[in-house]
């Protein structure tokens, strides 16, 4: 075995180690500020670390490429998700250093994009007899990996995909390739630069075309700068944000039934709903899983007897509509409450009657479910510390009072591209805006909040849709499209916003369309002009 200080642990061990430090920087953290330029610092060490020449290979196995890609996630998972430990001692109640131990085991899943990319670069190492001209290069064999490395990244599930190219938010808002591209071409883009910098490390040798398409990029981007909503012609909502700050007692207990804890949270959302106003208010919106008792959509939507009398009374007193998240029954029965109920978004008109809901898609794998297909029912004979939601099955088209039409996404579905543009795309009329409504409070006062809301910012830009963020214990805000926010509320504190949210009726952006194809477009073309610079180089020599 290698000590860590011999020239090969430090290759394998140490400076991809570093690397998954530097990665992490560029995301937000409460105790010091990010480092745009850091994904690409630390991708740069985990690539210079992995063998890519064959004979490279030779002298490398293919246990110490995983290794380095194991070091570079131990770095990135200790620094950028140190909050993972806290929720699971406060979610999955797993006491500590066990809560730890298991945090640091998510090492091994952080970044399964970049074990698949070393899996099949050696795979395709050993089957290639010989390199085609495409190839043959450094240039354009940077540009294929940059490629691979950004497709597998997309494509591979990943529970917290914070992207190598989401660094360029420091920018908003001079991002304007953003809605034509989307993320990805932001990660090819780094990508390519980590492989530049990683062979003048190897090889003293600089690439320059990736240096010059990424000066290029960065002026398009400054020369279409991102815009809010126009306001002329455009329609105004009066929204209210709550933010009760539940605490997880609190709302633990009262779920299940404990009448203190339900009184205080009943007293809570009314006393913060029914404040006075200066302006009517159009829609009050509370948080994921804010009502916390069981509801019957189908019973609420014909007859508002079934209306929890909260919702009720305030729509009463402030005249207003109410959006808010809860607990929707299923149709499933079982004595294991498996999948009997949902996580949901619930829209309710003044005079207190259901008008549509949405069921949440994407649950959270060890919280709302395990990924273990059917035999998670039998799972849940036998672990109480998970929910089993049932899984929703279709977006929801939802209009306020004014005929607004907009969509919702619960917690974690926001920072799934993939997912907001199905969302987008499934529905038959635009939405004008997006409310998101999540509860961060099982991860205590860490960067949890401030990077979830850092990714949900790329959903604003891709997509060119205001968001709505609301939390239970914060950060409660408006996105807008050009990345700039209303007023944060803080973290653990009650808050209430009142907000004036204009929108028009808004069209699709490139990406929604065409996803990930205007990206391969770009890389083609990049490509041909590699190919044709290494063909005429070649022939002056």
């Amino acid at each position: 075995m290698n000590s860590p200080f011999s020239h090969k642990g430090i290759t394998t061990i140490l400076i991809p180690l570093i690397g998954g430090l530097f990665y992490a920087t560029s995301f937000p953290m409460e105790f010091a500020p990010s480092f745009p330029l850091g994904t690409i610092i630390g991708m740069s060490l985990l690539l210079y670390s992995l063998a890519f020449t064959k004979n490279e290979m030779l002298e490398r196995s293919i246990w110490l490429d995983l290794l380095s890609v194991l070091s570079f996630s131990i770095g990135y998972n200790i620094l950028g998700y140190y909050w993972i430990p806290e929720t699971l001692r406060v979610f999955g109640d797993i006491p500590f250093p066990f809560n730890w131990t298991l945090g640091l085991f998510f090492s091994l899943i952080i970044c399964p994009h970049l074990i698949i990319f070393v899996l099949g670069h050696r795979l395709y190492k050993r089957f290639s007899i010989k390199s085609s001209s495409l190839v043959a290069s450094v240039s354009s064999r940077h540009l294929i990996y940059a490629l691979a490395l950004t497709l597998v990244e997309r494509f591979t599930p990943q529970q917290f995909p914070a992207h190598v190219g989401h660094s360029w938010l420091s920018l908003a808002p001079y991002l304007g390739l953003a809605p034509i591209f989307g993320a990805p071409i932001f990660s090819f883009i780094n990508f390519w630069l980590a492989l530049t910098i990683s062979h003048k490390l190897k090889y003293n040798r600089l690439q320059k075309l990736s240096l010059v398409t990424a000066f290029v990029f960065l002026l398009a981007n400054i020369a279409l700068p991102l815009k809010k909503t126009d306001e002329f012609d455009s329609v105004s909502h009066n929204l209210r944000l709550v933010q009760a700050n539940i605490g997880n007692f609190v709302k633990v207990n009262s779920e299940s039934g404990k009448p203190f804890a339900f009184n205080e949270v009943f007293e809570r959302y009314l006393k913060l709903s029914t404040k006075e106003s200066t302006e009517p208010l159009d829609l009050i919106i509370w948080p994921e899983t804010a009502y916390p008792r069981l509801l019957n959509s189908i019973k609420m939507s014909t007859d508002a007897r079934y209306t929890p009398d909260l919702i009720k009374e305030v729509s009463r007193l402030t005249n207003a509509e109410v959006f808010t998240g809860g607990y929707d029954r299923s149709s499933n029965k079982n004595e294991n409450d498996f999948q009997t109920e949902y996580n949901t978004a619930f829209h309710f008109a003044k005079d207190g009657k259901l008008k549509d809901k949405f069921h949440k898609m994407k649950l959270i794998p060890f919280g709302e479910g395990l990924p273990f297909g059917s035999l998670n029912q039998y799972f849940a004979k036998y672990i109480q510390n998970i929910s089993f939601f049932a899984n929703g099955k279709n977006f929801t088209l939802f209009k306020t009072q004014k005929g607004t039409p907009f969509s919702a996404a619960i917690c974690y579905e926001i920072l799934f591209s993939n997912f907001i543009r199905n969302n987008l795309n499934t529905l038959n009329t635009q939405p004008n805006f997006l409310i998101n409504l999540t509860n961060d409070s099982w991860y205590g006062e860490t960067s949890e909040p401030e990077q979830h809301l850092f990714l949900a910012k790329w959903r604003a830009l891709e997509f060119n849709i205001p968001i709505v963020r609301m939390t239970n214990t914060g950060i409660t805000s408006i996105i807008y499209q050009d990345g700039s926010e209303t007023e944060r509320t803080p973290v653990f504190k009650e808050a209430v916003q009142d907000v004036t949210l204009k929108t028009k009726d808004r069209s699709k952006t490139i990406y929604q369309d065409y996803g990930i194809f205007p990206t391969l477009f770009i890389v083609m073309i990049l490509i041909i002009i590699s190919l044709t610079i290494g063909r005429r180089t070649r022939n002056l020599d």
